[in-house]
């Protein structure tokens, strides 16, 4: 595990560096994890603030690989909703062609694999670096200097459990799948050792574990939920548990989660907030994000570089590497429903690249979802907020939850309190059973398109596979059955070359 070292060396860097920076003490780097300790004890902001706000900051950071078509968290989660039924790559000949295709993506000498691997244990041992420094205190006593280590716990538990989760979903089958007997992924620990594979249960009760007392610690220092949508607090936390609680078949463990979040969220977008600023609106239904400034933005190749067709210079702006939605979701969106706004719905539309000159069409069905304006006259189209969580995610996971748990008057109610603002004239549905969950189903595809790599995720989740055939407007008719092809293999390059530990390749 060569890779993980250089991790670990580097976070260790940091807190030294954040200890003689900010403390003045130690110049020949020659604290050790108790002294660390101390000193948080004392001060915990001066030696936890910077190492958790980089932990945080991850997430928008730049991936293990850095290449314009993988630049940060959300653009490899594009990657994985172009693998699917609801996305289309409308306009491109080259750049993310492999991926819409499904070609090269999932073997263990693919760099698209290596990419998630490489992110996601970064996100890992950072929070290792972290939870590993900080001291046993008395969590029943809540002095200032004890709210603020238990926040900084509760924050790194949180992040692990979502770097878990994550590689949990795409390094094994789904768990209700057949996921649950076999193996998961090295739990690792702060040394940076190689470890073998843990089994899936083993990885799932870590997720769990973490995020329930995550949870814990941000409701007893009263950080449940917080101003900023960019921090790390209990909502996200939950949100974290009801996406581990959902795949594990854990129904009302899910639903307890939601309604915590749901109670401090009673506010979804408005149609003018849905259909105008291209998800960008980092309040009222924003749970986690990233605000954007010009040290931190991906500039071109971020994700609204990829995904706002309006963008001058974006990829996926005026360089035309453009998405669409398919042509069969997209019917089955009602015109009375203000979601069908975001998506081309004639023939075609004209469009000026404002500084260039440059008149293009936008074909029917063609993504305007994130055609964010920009934030100012300075700021280029691809420079955005972003959302990673959003409340109708959970308002969705818990009428699955409900419906799955055989509650279906309640996920009826659940279903209806959010497709009723998107669309007037939506009908409480009636239906029960099978009937009930494909209509969750729906929504949750028509509300979700293009969000967090969600319909790959969900669609493991619900052991569907990909057929493109039917489709009016999808370039590659893909059909690849749900199974094996939607698993991830270990990386060789940078897991399997340095970890004789791991004996057993995913198919």
């Amino acid at each position: 595990m060569k890779i993980r070292k250089i991790y670990l060396l580097a976070i260790a860097s940091l807190v030294l560096a954040s200890c003689q920076k900010s403390l003045m003490v130690d110049p020949e780097s020659t604290l050790t994890q108790d002294d660390i300790k101390e000193i948080v004890k004392r001060d915990p902001d001066k030696v936890l603030n910077p190492l958790v706000t980089n932990l945080v900051e991850q997430v928008n950071n730049y991936t293990y690989s850095n290449s314009v078509d993988t630049r940060n968290y959300s653009v490899n989660n594009l990657l994985l909703s172009l693998k699917g039924n609801d996305m289309v790559l409308a306009n491109s000949t080259s750049w993310l062609k492999g991926d819409y295709e499904m070609r090269a993506y999932r073997e263990e000498n693919s760099p698209r694999t290596q990419i998630y691997w490489g992110t996601f244990y970064r996100y890992i041992f950072q929070a290792n670096q972290i939870l590993s420094v900080i001291p046993e205190i008395d969590e029943s006593v809540l002095s200032t200097t004890n709210k603020s280590i238990m926040r900084y716990k509760a924050t790194a538990l949180a992040m692990r459990s979502f770097a878990y989760t994550n590689l949990m979903w795409l390094y094994q089958d789904d768990y209700l799948h057949g996921g649950k007997d076999k193996l998961g992924v090295p739990i690792v620990d702060p040394s940076g050792d190689p470890q073998p594979r843990a089994t899936s249960a083993q990885v799932w009760e870590l997720i769990i574990k973490d995020a329930e007392l995550s949870v814990n610690l941000f409701k007893k220092i009263g950080n449940y939920k917080t101003e900023s949508r960019t921090d790390v607090d209990g909502s996200v936390a939950s949100a974290f548990l009801v996406r581990a609680q959902l795949t594990m078949g854990n129904w009302d463990k899910a639903i307890s989660a939601a309604d915590d979040i749901l109670a401090v969220y009673p506010d979804l977008f408005n149609e003018a907030d849905y259909t105008t600023v291209g998800m960008t609106l980092l309040t009222k239904e924003a749970i986690f994000g990233y605000a954007y400034s010009s040290i931190t933005g991906k500039g071109t190749s971020s994700f609204y570089g990829w995904m706002n067709i309006k963008s001058e210079g974006g990829y996926g702006g005026s360089q035309g590497h453009w998405m669409a939605i398919d042509q069969r979701l997209f019917d089955q969106i009602p015109n009375s429903d203000y979601r069908k706004k975001n998506f081309v719905n004639l023939d075609f539309i004209e469009y000026t690249y404002p500084t260039s000159g440059a008149k293009v069409k936008f074909e029917k069905y063609y993504n305007l979802k994130f055609a964010a304006p920009k934030i100012s006259a300075a700021i280029p189209e691809y420079n955005q907020n972003e959302i990673y969580i959003r409340a109708s995610e959970i308002i969705l996971a818990k009428a699955e939850a409900q419906a799955r748990g055989n509650k279906d008057g309640d996920a009826q109610t659940t279903l209806f309190n959010l497709v009723s603002k998107r669309d007037p004239s939506y009908v409480k549905s009636a239906k029960t059973g099978a009937g009930l969950l494909d209509e969750i189903k729906l929504q949750r595809r028509i509300e979700l398109w293009g969000e967090g790599g969600m319909e790959f995720y969900d669609n493991k989740r619900w052991n569907v596979g990909v057929d493109r055939t039917s489709s009016a407007n999808h370039q590659f008719k893909n059909v690849v059955l749900p199974g094996k092809e939607f698993t991830l293999q270990i990386p060789l390059n940078t897991e399997l070359n340095y970890n004789d530990l791991i004996q057993e390749q995913n198919p």
